[in-house]
């Protein structure tokens, strides 16, 4: 049964197909998923006990009627250790989004020239963003890769420095804030009527991209971490 009172974070543990919700309804379980439940929603101007009846009915009395494996990803990732699920992370997050960043990039100059007449402002502002998040997100994953994660994987067992996870985690904080301001700036990934398919297809690789990074810091923040510093004495 979930409560008010439960995490963010920890709802996502317990029901994974959570993620499916929160994202609908803009709700933060990776960088805000240390807040109350009830907190969270509230704060977006959602009845809580509205919203709670609503998750109750279709991850706990409903159950699990569609498979989404990214999703269902997480009971398995719980119960990796420390260095499994460090290479996790970069095996599957660090490259899906490297990949993605760079198809985003060219298609972004490609609309921008081409819609640049009528759709200025959006673009202009997105392209700004978008060079922001791929400036963070690249550099994020060279520190993790040839910095922390192996010092993480050294320590994991004793000794190590919660220092790295604070700015690791500050780290996530600017990545989330950045694409707030890119769901804002592009309507939720809404592309415009009169915009071309790589108009649209942008937008789509986007999305595709922001959900895979929601989960990518959930993974990070919610059980990499907690596994790291549960294992520091």
């Amino acid at each position: 049964m979930i409560t008010n009172d439960m995490k963010v974070t920890d709802v996502v543990k317990a029901y994974p197909r959570a993620v499916e919700i929160f994202n609908d309804f803009h709700i933060d379980y990776c960088c805000g998923g240390k807040d109350r439940l009830e907190d969270a929603v509230e704060e977006l101007g959602i009845d809580p006990k509205s919203f709670i009846e609503l998750l109750n009915k279709k991850l706990v009395k409903e159950g699990s009627h569609t498979e989404n494996r990214e999703v269902l990803e997480v009971g398995r990732l719980s119960e990796m250790e420390v260095p499994e699920l460090i290479d996790y992370i970069v095996d599957t997050h660090h490259t899906k989004e490297r990949k993605l960043l760079a198809e985003i990039d060219g298609l972004i100059n490609k609309v921008l020239l081409a819609h640049y007449e009528h759709h200025q402002e959006q673009l202009v502002s997105l392209h700004g963003l978008f060079s922001d998040l791929r400036k963070e997100l690249q550099e994020h994953f060279a520190k993790e890769e040839k910095l922390t994660f192996p010092y993480m994987k050294k320590t994991y067992l004793g000794g190590g420095s919660p220092a790295y996870v604070k700015e690791l985690e500050d780290e996530h904080e600017a990545a989330g804030s950045i694409i707030k301001e890119i769901e804002v700036c592009t309507n939720d990934f809404t592309a415009p009527e009169d915009g071309c398919a790589s108009y649209h297809l942008t937008f789509q690789k986007l999305h595709e991209l922001v959900k895979d990074v929601y989960i990518h810091i959930f993974t990070e923040n919610a059980l990499l971490f907690q596994k790291y510093e549960g294992g520091i004495q």
